[in-house]
C-alpha cells in the first residue's frame, strides 16, 4: 500500500515538522509582537459587531477543518486498502489465466502433433509408395503423387510454425535458456542480415512456469517488431537474474526507434506490459526516433505453481 511505503512515511514525517515549525514560529512572533493584545485593541471599536469573538471562531473553524482533513485521511486509507486488495485478487485471477491459457495451449500443440501431424505422415507414406509403384509406368500419377508429397511438407511445415508458435517444445524439453537461445537461431536463420547478440546466464532454472513463458513471448513478441518495423542491423538479447528474486530479460536494437510517449493502436507492446504487470513486475521501454528501442522487463521469479 501506497500508506506504508517508506517515501509515503517520508512525506508525512516533512509535513508533521512543517507543522510543528509554523505553530512555533506563530506562536513565539505573537509573544513577540503581542498580536493578541493588538488585535483585541483593533476589534475594541466593534464590539457591538462582536468581531472580538472573532479568534476564537476562526479557531474552531481550524480545528473543524482539521477534523474533517483527518476524516478524509481515513477514508483514503481504507480506499487505498480495498484497491490494494483489488489490485492482488486480479493479479492472482491474471496469473491463474495464463497458466490456463498456456495449459490449452499445449494441450493443443500436443494435439496438433499427434493427430494432424500423424495424419500428415501417413498421407505422405502413401504418396510416396504411389510414387514408387507409378515410377517409369504412369508419368502423370507418379507426377500427382509427387505433389501431394510436396504439398504435405509444406503443410506440415506450416502446421510445426503452429505448433511452436502455440508452445515452443524447447521450452519444456530444453529449459529457457536453451530455448531462448534456440528461438534466437531461428530469427538468425530468417533475418541473415541482421546481427544478432544473445546472452544468458547459466543457472536459469526454478524460475516457474509463469515466468519462463513470459520472458520466452517478450523475447518473440520484440524479435517479430524488430524484423517487421526498426530496419535494425543489429540486435541484442539478454537474460539475467537481477537477484535471487528477481530476473531481468533485455531486448535493445539499433533500429529506426519510436516515441514511447506516442499513442500506439498495435496491441504487442501493449499485451506484453499487461503479462509482465500481472506477474507484478515492471517494463520499461526506452527509445527515440533514429536511435533504435531499448525494452527491459523486471519479473519475479514465481513458483512452480504460480500461485504463492
Amino acid at each position: 500500500m501506497l500508506s506504508e511505503s517508506p517515501e509515503h512515511r517520508r512525506q508525512v514525517f516533512r509535513d508533521l515538522l512543517v507543522v510543528v515549525a509554523v505553530t512555533v514560529a506563530v506562536f513565539v512572533l505573537s509573544s513577540a509582537l503581542e498580536l493578541r493584545e493588538r488585535i483585541t485593541e483593533l476589534t475594541r471599536p466593534l464590539e457591538s459587531y462582536q468581531l472580538d469573538e472573532l479568534p476564537l471562531t476562526v479557531a474552531a473553524l481550524a480545528l473543524s477543518l482539521a477534523w474533517f482533513a483527518w476524516r478524509r485521511w481515513r477514508q483514503l486509507q481504507h480506499t487505498q486498502k480495498e484497491l490494494a486488495e483489488t489490485l492482488t485478487e486480479n493479479r492472482l485471477l491474471s496469473q491463474r489465466y495464463l497458466l490456463v491459457q498456456e495449459e490449452e495451449r499445449r494441450n493443443l500443440a500436443r494435439e496438433m502433433h499427434d493427430e494432424l501431424g500423424q495424419c500428415l505422415n501417413a498421407i505422405k507414406l502413401d504418396a510416396v509408395s504411389i510414387c514408387e509403384l507409378s515410377k517409369g509406368l504412369q508419368p502423370e500419377i507418379e507426377r500427382s503423387a509427387g505433389s501431394i508429397v510436396e504439398i504435405s511438407n509444406h503443410v506440415y511445415e506450416v502446421v510445426r510454425s503452429m505448433m511452436q508458435r502455440l508452445r515452443p517444445a524447447a521450452l519444456d524439453a530444453l529449459g529457457l535458456r536453451d530455448a531462448v537461445s534456440d528461438l534466437v537461431d531461428q530469427w538468425r536463420r530468417r533475418n541473415p542480415s541482421v546481427m544478432c547478440a544473445f546472452e544468458a546466464d547459466d543457472d536459469l532454472s526454478e524460475l516457474g512456469e509463469l515466468t519462463n513463458i513470459t520472458v520466452y513471448r517478450l523475447v518473440q513478441e520484440c524479435l517479430t517488431n524488430v524484423a517487421k518495423h526498426s530496419g535494425a542491423t543489429h540486435v541484442y538479447v539478454g537474460v539475467a537474474r537481477a537477484s535471487m528474486r528477481e530476473l531481468r530479460a533485455t531486448v535493445r536494437d539499433n533500429g529506426r526507434g519510436l516515441d514511447v510517449n506516442a499513442k500506439r493502436s498495435g496491441l504487442g507492446l501493449v499485451g506484453l506490459r499487461e503479462r509482465v504487470e500481472a506477474l507484478d513486475g515492471r517494463l520499461e521501454l526506452a527509445g527515440a526516433p533514429g536511435t533504435g528501442v531499448h525494452v527491459t522487463a523486471w519479473l519475479p521469479v514465481i513458483s512452480k505453481t504460480g500461485i504463492e
